[in-house]
């Protein structure tokens, strides 16, 4: 999932991104990798920790407040370091808020299937995005869930609006990627 972040902040900075919002809080290591991407890191409201629960109102708003058409990072599940997540009642306003600014959903799911203990349901939020119609991408780590955390497996995924779009975005991953992987031959 690290590198997928790294890549994606990347490959969003060389097509005109200036700026990604993430919740606050959020994992330590998102700002570092993003603004070593090139972008600068926004906050929008996530937890109130008077309250010990999700700020969704402050969520919301903060949504709905963004520029049209900017990056916004979800955790998919298992929120860290909160742990809050919404229910899919928000999360289908949280869809809602996207659509209408034209937000570019970027989920980062690296605990599914401990949220709920079952890795169907704590993609439900995923789903239900995709259904919804959005453009958006998805960092996965299966470090954790597989337990292969020394081996750091993860995937970066994008969902374009036909396979003529879909071959252009993964053209211009490998030439974030290249850069940054090497591999030896086979």
């Amino acid at each position: 999932g690290t590198g997928g972040l790294r890549v994606f902040g990347e490959l969003m900075r060389r097509h005109g991104h200036k700026h990604i919002y993430v919740p606050n809080p959020t994992w330590g290591n998102h700002i570092p990798i993003f603004t070593n991407s090139g972008l600068e890191v926004r906050k929008y409201r996530y937890y109130d920790a008077a309250s010990s629960d999700l700020d969704f109102d402050g969520m919301m708003a903060d949504l709905k407040d963004m520029p049209e058409g900017s990056i916004v990072l979800l955790h998919a599940c298992a929120h860290n370091p909160t742990g809050m997540d919404p229910t899919l009642e928000q999360w289908k306003q949280i869809s809602e808020a996207c659509k209408s600014k034209s937000l570019l959903p970027f989920f980062d799911s690296a605990y599914q299937g401990f949220a709920s203990g079952d890795s169907t349901i704590d993609a439900s939020a995923i789903r239900m995005f995709v259904d919804d119609g959005h453009l958006m991408a998805m960092v996965q780590s299966f470090s954790k869930n597989f337990g292969l955390y020394g081996q750091r497996v993860g995937t970066l995924s994008v969902v374009g609006s036909t396979e003529d779009e879909a071959k252009r975005v993964q053209s211009q991953m490998k030439l974030v990627v290249r850069p940054m992987y090497s591999n030896p031959p086979r």
